[in-house]
């Protein structure tokens, strides 16, 4: 029985599957424009088992982000968007995890200085978090076998209403005036 609460340093995953080597490469960049952001990283990785030359099943081999943000837009808009796609992973056993895609956005609009903003905040989203491997039976069948699982992500739109209690650095300097 494996401990949640163990976490394997070398892979991430909730067992010890011995001594691994990870290679990986890591690159990202941002930049800088007068009204706004852009950022990009892109991850690779590869996680074999040092004995065997095997591939360490459910350890992520690509990942790659990019996000943009605008703060000047008509009527006090502000706005950022964020595309991000895990690749499939090994799940073991020849199975093969579905690859993530989000896609996020988000428009804000401050409000009386800073001390209240509306914001719509947008996800679509498709593949699964969470996937791994399980050996289960339906009601309806006759026996277990072993399958992929895994949480489906939901795409959703939501409103936030923030509005900031205390006093701002900028109101306690016009209170001492």
């Amino acid at each position: 029985m494996t401990k949640i609460d163990k976490i394997d340093p070398d892979t991430g995953l909730q067992e010890s599957v011995g001594p691994s080597l990870i290679r990986s490469l890591t690159v990202s960049a941002q930049h800088y424009f007068r009204y706004g952001s852009l950022y990009a990283s892109f991850a690779r990785a590869n996680a074999i088992n040092r004995l065997t030359g095997e591939d360490i099943p459910e350890a992520p081999r690509l990942i790659w982000d990019v996000v943009g943000t605008i703060d000047r837009l008509p009527f006090g808009l502000r706005a950022r968007s964020e595309f991000e796609y895990v690749g499939r992973k090994p799940l073991g056993d020849g199975f093969t995890a579905v690859p993530v895609r989000e896609l996020r956005g988000a428009r804000l609009r401050p409000f009386a200085e800073g001390w209240m903003s509306l914001e719509v905040n947008l996800l679509l989203a498709s593949g699964f978090t969470g996937q791994t491997l399980e050996t289960l039976a339906l009601p309806t069948e006759p026996a277990p076998f072993e399958r992929i699982v895994g949480v489906p992500l939901k795409s959703f739109v939501s409103l936030t209403w923030t509005y900031v209690f205390g006093v701002s650095a900028s109101a306690r300097e016009r209170r001492r005036r």
